[in-house]
């Protein structure tokens, strides 16, 4: 068999294609963060570099099949994202004018690019795919302008995201007309009527299905799906199914992913396979922008055959999309700014591009033409939407704004016939008020004009938190749902009152695959907890706030949110614990391999508190998603062992009567001498935590009285393992303490196991290490040995990376421990390590805690706890300092 797999391969160049897919994403990355950065659409950026990388100009990239069959992909997955985005029941909603204007939008350009191509001389088939490229508008960038500038609550906004959603349907209706039209090579009223009718036929029956059919086969999967990546392959799979169902009835493969995503969008796991999709189309939707680059033979934007082509065609794709606004007419709106916003042809004009490429209907020029053309229309768009929105802000009259009236009997806001209504004028000082309440009725009812308009009007007054609007924060976690989300964000409410959510929206849109910036308030953690419980009430409050800051906490977790927010003292406090102790509980049950490990399981146990709290983290922890099917397992053995510490009636009664004072007084109990019984009580929780009473008491013998500085005491035990011991030490706190123990341990041929430390507010030092020897190890000479090493300067630690070479990967996780630095050394295992690595700490003036050795064969992966000398978490610097030591 392996002898067929490489006879089958000799064709193929897998090195070719690989380094070309790496250059690919990387420099489509590297494109979208600089050109976010100036404010130009990333679709933009992943083109320019395909020229660039292409062999337009660099030549790095030469056109090959293997990466237009990813870029193939990577157009499904944009569509079916496109599908997924796609309200049905906001299509039915746009309204009279947001429908005339995609209508006017799509004919006008479409019928006068159909007349230009054939005025200047281009084939009927090409004439009719220029139109149709003419005819799409690109959703993202013109919403994206709106939301930078405050605006996507205007009448204006709203008429154009209410069209384009129209135009995606009519867009891609009229690709299929189109496409059949051109493969048929005829265009007879019988051909044109058989083309429109197959394409209807497959919209109903494709639809049907996918409506009706996929979302009782998701439920169904979903309940009896053992791993939680069943159901993303599946989506996946029904996404390429109904693809190849399309392409086989000589439709775009595109109008199958498109129906599979709107399929896929009223599925229970859609938050899920979205969040899936994502990750998936953050790999492939780039390959498609840049291969779109990579095709273009760039020599052809300087002919002048070309340029005057595009010009007359742009100018048609502006005119068209500006007298689209001849729709709104009876409205009061600025019907210029509406015009600008239909603009842009982005994403929807390249794919139309690339299909005309395909079958065979455009050849480079025209290729370039159409190019130029998604081009321009995307770069004078946003500069033309802030001019056009900034003159608007500044005609504004503020005397024109109306007078406030008193609140009506039956409230400001009142629900009749699926419409929300605003009754009377309110103060502003109720926005953040009403917005929560609107935003509620939002999941099912529609907010009218007036409504929207008195939201924008007040889009720039200052939102502050109290109780109330806390209260109904949580009844919109509870119960509201995407379209919730999306009513605060056009109205510019997340952006006031929840900042560090509003910045990571904005992170999330950095992104050329995000096509609609109002889709970016996903929740795929709170969606998960909602639908194991369906009616959370407020005693869960900080399990659903929790989940909510998680949700948005891309980098680190935004616990400021919950400062901002007017909680009760003990529910703030609950949340900041979940927020913090899911992260060290996933740590644990992702690190492979698995190690029953009570230190960690005390931690939890004494950071969340009650039995109660520790099932709220398992839930948080597994609402989160990415566990593989051996994690959870894992998940439930460490959560049991925490309950089980926990598993006293008394527990929960009050806080003297924690976990950790328990312990702490189940040892006082066992002794009677007055100092070694202050020496207990003194002791630091986490220490009491990680050690049973006996050993506690053993240990604060060993310390009483305070050691004097640079002398020591050791004393050895042997533990439960065969070989293994228990070597105590008791000293003085001082600079490169650890590293001057693990130097001992080395040289007496000790190999540590684990080692853990505590300290006394009087400089009183307990070092406890488990080491490995066949002998058991001679605590006077390890005293001995030691004080001489206490009285000498501290060495320079050892080299461990050299010659530009790294032995070694160390790495900081500043997530993994609630009140810790968590630094992993990992790689070859060399005589030394722990001592040399101690000693850069040392150096470093970095403090540790705990330190975890494991070594499996001839490989280590060390995990020390560590702080500052301040007791905080250390950042890059401190870890780079560290490096810099050891290499």
């Amino acid at each position: 068999m392996y002898s067929f797999l490489l006879a089958s391969t000799e064709s193929v160049d897998f090195g070719a294609i690989f380094t070309d897919l790496a250059l690919i994403l990387i420099v489509a990355k590297l494109a979208a963060e600089l050109f976010e950065r100036i404010k130009v659409p990333a679709v933009l950026g992943g083109i320019i570099a395909g020229i660039v990388i292409g062999p337009s100009m660099l030549g790095l990239i030469d056109p090959s099949d293997a990466m237009r069959v990813l870029a193939e992909i990577g157009v499904i997955i944009l569509l079916a994202e496109v599908g997924m985005e796609m309200d049905l029941t906001e299509l039915r909603r746009v309204g009279k004018a947001s429908m005339l204007v995609a209508i006017i939008g799509v004919v006008v350009p479409m019928s006068s690019g159909v007349l230009a191509g054939s005025i200047l001389g281009e084939s009927l088939n090409a004439s009719l795919f220029l139109g149709a490229a003419l005819a799409a508008t690109s959703v993202g960038i013109t919403a994206r302008v709106f939301g930078d500038l405050k605006a996507l609550s205007s009448t204006e906004a709203r008429i154009v995201l209410g069209a384009a959603v129209a135009d995606d349907v009519l867009g891609l209706i009229i690709l299929t007309v189109v496409t059949r039209i051109v493969q048929q090579g005829s265009v007879d009223i019988a051909g044109l009527a058989s083309t429109i009718g197959l394409a209807v036929g497959f919209l109903v029956i494709a639809g049907s299905i996918g409506l009706f059919v996929i979302p009782r086969i998701f439920a169904w999967v979903g309940i009896r799906a053992v791993s939680p990546a069943t159901i993303g392959v599946l989506a996946a799979g029904v996404t390429f199914g109904f693809s190849a169902a399309a392409s086989g009835s000589q439709l775009a493969p595109i109008i199958g992913a498109f129906i599979a995503g709107t399929a896929l969008s009223r599925t229970p796991q859609h938050d899920r396979i979205a969040r899936d999709f994502k990750a998936l189309g953050s790999i492939f939707i780039p390959v498609f922008f840049l291969q779109i680059g990579i095709d273009t033979d760039v020599t052809k934007f300087f002919s002048s055959h070309v340029l005057f082509v595009a010009f007359v065609l742009t100018v048609i794709a502006i005119v068209g999309k500006v007298v689209a606004a001849i729709g709104a007419r009876g409205t009061n709106t600025d019907k210029i700014l509406i015009g600008i916003g239909m603009i842009p042809r982005g994403e929807v004009g390249l794919i139309f591009a690339s299909i005309g490429v395909a079958i065979g209907v455009f050849n480079d020029d025209l290729y370039a033409v159409v190019l130029l053309v998604v081009l321009l229309t995307t770069v004078i768009t946003p500069p033309l939407l802030r001019w056009r929105i900034q003159s608007a802000v500044d005609a504004v009259d503020e005397a024109e704004v109306l007078a406030v009236t008193d609140e009506p009997a039956g409230g400001w806001i009142r629900l009749e016939d699926g419409e929300i209504h605003l009754a009377g004028n309110p103060p502003a000082s109720l926005t953040l008020a009403l917005a929560l309440e609107v935003a509620l009725h939002a999941s099912t009812a529609q907010p009218t004009e007036p409504l929207l308009d008195w939201m924008h009007a007040h889009r720039s007054v200052d939102l502050e938190w109290d109780y109330n609007t806390t209260q109904s924060l949580f009844d919109l976690l509870s119960r509201g749902n995407a379209r919730s989300w999306r009513f605060l964000e056009v109205t510019n409410v997340i952006d006031r009152a929840l900042p560090e959510i509003a910045a990571a929206i904005r992170a999330r849109r950095g992104d050329a695959s995000e096509l609609d910036p109002t889709h970016s308030a996903q929740m795929p953690t709170l969606e998960a907890l909602r639908q194991r419980n369906s009616r959370p009430n407020l005693e869960d409050s900080a399990l659903l706030f929790a989940a909510f800051v998680l949700d948005f906490s891309e980098d680190k977790p935004a616990v400021a949110v919950i400062d901002r927010l007017v909680l009760p003292e003990d529910v703030a406090q609950q949340t900041r614990s979940l927020v913090l102790a899911t992260d060290l509980l996933y740590g644990a049950a992702t690190t492979e391999p698995y190690e029953h490990n009570p230190r960690v399981m005390a931690q939890l146990a004494d950071f969340l508190g009650s039995p109660l709290m520790v099932e709220r983290c398992r839930m948080l922890t597994e609402a989160r998603g990415n566990l593989e099917d051996w994690q959870y397992p894992v998940l439930i053995d460490i959560t049991t062992g925490v309950q089980e510490l926990l598993a006293h009636p008394e527990l929960i009664e009050g806080l003297e009567n924690s976990l950790e004072a328990i312990r702490r007084r189940d040892a006082m109990s066992r002794t009677s001498d007055p100092a070694v019984l202050d020496r207990l009580q003194h002791a630091a929780a986490v220490y009491i935590l990680a050690h049973e009473p006996d050993v506690l008491v053993r240990h604060a013998t060993l310390v009483e009285p305070a050691p004097r500085n640079r002398t020591a005491r050791v004393s050895v035990h042997q533990t439960s393992t065969a070989d293994e011991w228990e070597v105590n030490i008791a000293t003085k706190d001082m600079r490169g303490l650890l590293a001057r123990i693990c130097a001992v341990l080395a040289e007496r041929g000790l190999e540590i196991m684990s080692a853990d430390l505590a300290t006394w507010p009087d400089g009183a030092v307990l070092d406890s290490f488990v080491v490995r020897s066949l002998q058991k190890p001679n605590a006077a000479q390890i005293t001995f040995e030691l004080e001489r090493r206490l009285k000498k300067r501290l060495d320079s630690p050892r080299r461990l990376i050299s010659n530009g070479s790294a032995k070694l990967s160390i790495t900081l996780d500043n997530a993994a421990h609630p009140w810790h630095s968590v630094v992993t050394v990992a790689g070859a295992d060399q005589p030394g390590l722990v001592q040399a690595v101690a000693t850069a700490f040392a150096k470093a003036n970095v403090n540790v805690h705990h330190a975890r050795i494991t070594t499996k064969g001839d490989d280590i992966a060390d995990r020390f706890e560590v702080s500052t000398r301040h007791g905080r978490k250390i950042g890059q610097q401190s870890l780079k300092r560290v490096t810099e030591l050891l290499s």
